[in-house]
């Protein structure tokens, strides 16, 4: 009877260690962030990480947020960059200074968004040029709150993606919400 236990738990044993039963290998799939799939090394998607990230996160605050240690790419300009996944990253720039400039690379299409409607776009144009703040902005595009692509000290950056292709990205002032440039391909 013990022989015969004992060769029931040694056989439990070994399916687990074959097929990998609670093995950690620290890359991810997630579906929820911007609809990519793609496997990932760290903790998060670039879209994810970045808003975790502020412009006075250190590089050693940034490796814990993403789950591994960055590359220093550019001794000069003091810029790093985590490779996430083949399609995404993110950029961080200290330009020798403490205050970063953060800048997420990702695949466009993985934001795309059908409640995202550019048919007032030609409406948003001049109040771009007049001064428009990013909520009164965001109506004009279906009252979608955009994707953080970017962010400095002196401002934040958006982008918007339709479930035709078009996009729009906008920056916004940090100390006053207004838009400062916006650009895209609106069909």
């Amino acid at each position: 009877m013990k022989k015969k236990f004992f060769g029931i738990i040694c056989a439990i044993f070994m399916i687990g260690a074959l097929t990998g039963c609670g093995a950690n290998n620290n890359s991810n799939s997630d579906s929820n962030s911007g609809g990519n799939t793609a496997k990932i090394k760290g903790n998060c998607h670039a879209i994810e990480c970045i808003k975790q990230i502020t412009v006075d996160s250190t590089v050693s605050d940034i490796n814990k947020i993403i789950g591994f240690d960055g590359e220093l790419t550019d001794e000069k300009y003091n810029i790093y960059y985590w490779e996430i996944s083949e399609d995404e990253g993110i950029k961080v720039a200290y330009y020798g200074g403490n205050k970063g400039t953060i800048t997420a690379d990702f695949d466009r299409d993985t934001l795309a968004n059908s409640k995202v409607n550019f048919s007032r776009y030609s409406e948003l144009q001049p109040k771009i040029k007049e001064g428009i703040s990013y909520n009164d902005f965001k109506s004009y595009i279906g009252n979608v709150d955009g994707t953080i692509t970017e962010k400095s000290s002196i401002s934040t950056k958006y982008t918007w993606v339709s479930s035709d292709g078009s996009y729009l990205t906008a920056s916004f002032s940090n100390s006053s919400n207004q838009c400062t440039f916006a650009s895209g391909r609106v069909k």
